[in-house]
């Protein structure tokens, strides 16, 4: 399809300049409100259009997941072509997490934890309660000190160079002297060899340093930086074996492998790239772009604005875009015009830059955008409050009094702590006012939510040893995440499942034990039953609709194939067969020329007659048999797979079972990575011969290990704990593998059933609306899921209300799932598990999902937003800057390109709230002051006002 756009908006001068910027290294600097967003998208177009830069050789990186989906969304609205979705689009760490995945550069069963994860596994090894770790400030502060360390000894063990290095304060001066006394005491020079091998023999340096004759205030640091190390060195361990991965991990593991890349010949580099918001990149993340890129690369354009550089606690520093800016073939542009800020605001913006942040008064935009109403006189003022309680009490009146006038408009309370944050939320709840507060602890970082997404993830990947533990501990099996994690972990290096424990009760009645495992499942059919290894080929992915084009098959018992028993049928179909499969031509089309065509009911019937009676196995079963399953319905239904086959088996879960360390599962990798015979050649009668390899493979290892099994579960103990996964997860997690390819549009009632009724009539016009919204979710599979096990839950008294609960599954529904053309549990999974996983609050707010118009967040949560009204709430010195800032120049700078971004965030209304007044510990008075943030833009504000002139 040839790609056009859409333009809704006239590009400014400036604004075309950088569309048709192509070929070479460009740096575009631009304030808030310049319509970046929109360039981005239009050079996508044009890059691919006009210069003819394939879509997948473009990247385009941004800063925050937020503003990915934003760019995302533009995309897909303004560019009609297909193709465009190979783009990739998305943060550092997203792009690091599919290089790392895709290249199977990291074991395909690894899960990626948060701080929260990490802070648990690492209670353990301190004897600390995790919760009350996680409720700590100061704690959490400290474990960060050990996982930092365990990050930047990986760096100095490979070699990373310093300037790469994050967080090198976990490093202290004691920590130094103490390292340099060992070294003394070794005779060796204190160098990054050294402290490698102190941080890798930590119990023999304490040996030998317990034994030195050292001053007891050296043994003190010195015992301290050791107790440093071994903690670090144990949450390293803990990470490896279980196949867990941090946020550092996916940046250091895709650096070390693009660095060794040299040549650029083993991993895919980009010609054309695109990076946003470059400014709040750390050097560790620039140096990953830097090797993703083409050495012979088209375009390269960073963009960035100085005036928003506030993320230096996460390693981002001011002088990258100085550094930039230095290069000698960097082309500098500037967007010049802001579109988004009337003129009496964009004077306070870019006086506040050129005085407070020191930005040429040349290089401020000027504005762009035409007022559509006559001001009132009320738009910009200082509110003053006695005290910080009453200013608490005053803002929130005040913002009362903006939504009773202007009801449509949207209202911030921007806050510099999160404290302050839940001062403001707790009086506006009070006073019984809607808002969304963005601060503090994360809504989706609560244990609650995060055990209904492990219930998602655990259906869309049953591998996930992260999610299973927090369902464990989650539905009362465990106490204790750590003791979770440990009876999944017990599992999982016994090569069982905890789905495998929640099989039906009717497989008692068939005379199996509950318990019994897929391994022992395929031993007793390897050794009694004649299994039919099978395989198709298809027109495509889609097993709702896609049609097959050749079935191959072959009968094994015990290992041997069944004399005369191999099977093959090509199929006719009216749908279209791709020509490629990836960068192969697909063979199938050449070899259907060669081959008589059946019609697709004669096709199936033949192969349907053949397997009676059989075990079906195919590698990746789970999309052969379903798509064989939706074949048979369109045209042999006289035939029910569910009734003859249900009980199939699938090579790769048995490779993933017995082989978790392998990065890869493809046939083709493992007929190499195993040494066994076969060819993988995307036709299905090569791969049933090469899948029979890998099942007498299975056969062998699985043997070894069933008696292992049988042991392990049968221990009063274990028994114990499966039985209570049994009776309070066993029936939710059936039901919805049940649902996951049911495609029907439905609502729920949420006790199992599922119904197609409209929703029943509404009191009133609000609980119509609520009535519209239930039934609008419901008719979405995953968030109908959701709901259905969070109701559960909560009747079963496992889980605490999620009070936000509304805003994530109005999000799922109206902002992110298309329920039309994805209906099934099944694809939305597919399509938007990872999504979901990466989702923050921040992702919420300006989104169509959230009815909210008064919102409370941090400055740094609300950098890349915007509102009509804005108020800065408690914009006194000491605060604003921060009083351990003023003797610091670059911590003070900071704070000044802070107040920007919470000045910057007002659409049409700005207010700057301070109290005058505070009481000390001793509830003694003390005079505060104005920030000096207000010096040069005090002369713009009123000082009284009235919302009804």
């Amino acid at each position: 399809m040839q790609p056009f756009l859409k333009l809704n908006f006239t590009p400014d001068a400036c604004q075309r300049e950088v569309i048709k910027a192509q070929g070479g290294f460009h740096l575009v600097l631009a304030s808030p409100g310049c319509g970046k967003t929109q360039i981005l998208t239009e050079r996508i177009r044009r890059a691919h259009d006009v210069e003819g830069v394939a879509y997948a050789d473009m990247l385009c990186l941004t800063f925050t997941n937020r503003a990915a989906r934003g760019m995302l969304e533009r995309i897909n609205a303004n560019i009609a072509d297909s193709g465009v979705g190979d783009v990739f689009v998305g943060n550092v760490h997203r792009f690091c997490s599919k290089f790392l995945f895709g290249n199977g550069l990291i074991a395909a069963e690894s899960s990626v934890i948060d701080e929260d994860d990490a802070i648990s596994i690492l209670a353990r090894y301190m004897g600390e309660d995790e919760y009350s770790v996680l409720g700590d400030f100061k704690r959490r502060r400290e474990y960060s000190v050990i996982f930092h360390l365990e990050s930047m000894m990986h760096q100095i063990a490979m070699g990373h160079p310093k300037a790469l290095r994050t967080n090198t304060d976990c490093i202290n001066a004691d920590d130094v002297k103490a390292m340099q006394r060992i070294c003394s005491v070794r005779g060796c020079a204190f160098d990054a060899a050294a402290m490698v091998d102190i941080y890798n023999n930590v119990e023999t340096y304490r040996d030998l340093t317990t034994a030195d004759t050292a001053d007891y205030g050296d043994y003190q640091i010195i015992q301290r930086l050791l107790r440093k190390m071994q903690l670090a060195q144990q949450y390293h361990q803990y990470k490896k074996q279980n196949n867990l991965l941090d946020f550092h991990d996916l940046l250091l593991f895709t650096y070390d492998a693009l660095n060794a890349d040299a040549a650029q010949t083993e991993y895919k580099r980009y010609t054309w790239v695109q990076v946003d918001e470059v400014q709040d990149l750390n050097q560790l993340q620039l140096a990953i772009i830097k090797l993703l890129t083409a050495r012979a690369y088209r375009t390269v354009m960073f963009l960035g604005d100085e005036q928003q550089a506030i993320f230096s606690f996460m390693g981002a520093k001011l002088d990258t875009l100085t550094a930039l800016k230095q290069q000698s073939a960097c082309q500098l542009h500037h967007l010049s015009v802001n579109h988004r800020s009337p003129k009496y605001l964009l004077d306070i913006f870019n006086t506040f830059a050129a005085e407070e942040l020191h930005i040429d008064p040349a290089l401020l935009p000027d504005a762009g955008l035409q007022l559509q109403a006559p001001l009132l006189g009320n738009e910009l003022a200082l509110l003053y409050s006695e005290t910080y309680e009453q200013e608490v009490r005053d803002c929130v009146q005040f913002v009362d009094r903006l939504r009773t006038m202007f009801p449509e408009s949207t209202t911030a309370l921007i806050v510099n702590a999160n404290r302050d944050a839940e001062d403001i939320s707790g009086e506006l709840t009070r006073r019984g006012i809607g808002h969304f507060k963005v601060s503090g602890s994360d809504l989706f970082s609560s244990p609650e939510l995060k055990l209904l997404f492990a219930h998602l993830a655990v259906l869309n990947n049953e591998f996930n040893f992260l999610a299973w533990a927090r369902l464990v501990k989650g539905v009362g099996v465990y106490e204790t995440n750590a003791s979770a994690r440990n009876f999944v972990r017990a599992l999982f290096n016994r090569a069982i499942l905890p789905s495998d424990l929640l099989r039906s009760a009717a497989d008692e009645a068939d005379g199996q034990n509950a318990a019994t495992t897929y391994l022992q499942r395929f031993v007793h059919s390897y050794e009694e039953q004649t299994i039919v290894v099978f395989d198709t080929e298809t027109t495509g992915l889609n097993v709702f609709e896609d049609d097959i084009l050749q079935i191959a098959a072959v009968k094994m018992r015990n290992g041997v194939v069944v004399p005369g028993s191999e099977f093959c049928v090509y199929v006719e179909t009216d749908r279209e067969i791709p020509a490629m499969l990836g960068d192969i031509v697909n063979p199938i089309i050449e070899e259907r020329k060669h081959h008589t065509l059946l019609s697709h009911h004669v096709a199936l019937r033949m192969f349907m007659e053949y397997a009676d009676g059989c075990r079906l196995l195919g590698h990746n079963a789970d999309y052969d048999w379903h798509i064989l399953d939706h074949n048979l319905r369109r045209y042999a239904p006289e035939y029910d797979l569910h009734e003859s086959h249900a009980d199939y088996l699938d090579s790769l879960r048995l490779v993933r079972l017995l082989h978790p360390e392998l990065r890869e599962h493809k046939l083709k990798s493992l007929l190499t990575v195993l040494g066994l015979e076969g060819t993988n050649s995307h036709l299905a009668d090569d791969d049933v011969n090469a899948t029979r390899s890998v099942v007498v493979h299975c056969y062998k290892q699985a043997k070894e290990r069933v008696e292992g099994q049988r042991t392990f579960l049968s221990d009063a103990r274990v028994r114990q704990r499966v039985e209570l996964l049994r009776r309070n997860y066993g029936e939710l997690y059936r039901a919805a593998i049940d649902r996951m390819y049911v495609r029907d549009v439905v609502t729920s009632c949420f006790d199992g059933a599922l119904e197609t009724s409209a929703p029943p009539e509404a009191a009133d016009a609000e609980d119509k609306n609520v009535a519209d919204v239930e039934a609008m979710e419901n008719r979405v599979a995953l968030v109908a899921e959701l709901k259905r096990f969070y109701d559960a839950l909560l009747a079963d008294n496992m889980i605490q209300p999620i009070g936000g609960l509304r805003y994530v599954t109005a999000y799922l529904s109206k902002d992110m799932i298309d329920s039309t053309a994805e209906p099934s549990l099944y694809e939305q999974l597919s399509n938007h598990a990872m999504e979901i996983s990466t989702l923050k609050e921040a992702d919420l707010c300006g989104s169509s999902s959230i009815d909210e118009r008064i919102f409370v967040t941090t400055i740094h949560k609300a950098k890349g937003l915007e509102f009509d009204n804005v108020i800065i709430f408690d914009a006194v010195d000491g605060r604003m800057p921060n009083f351990y800032s003023r003797n610091n120049p670059r911590l003070l700078a900071e704070d000044a390109r802070k107040f920007y971004v919470a000045l910057s965030r007002a659409r049409s209304r700005l207010y700057i709230s301070q109290c005058i007044r505070r009481y000390d510990y001793r509830n003694m008075p003390h005079d505060v002051f104005t920030t000096p943030f207000m010096r040069h833009i005090a002369k713009y504000f009123k000082e009284d006002i009235s919302l009804n002139s």
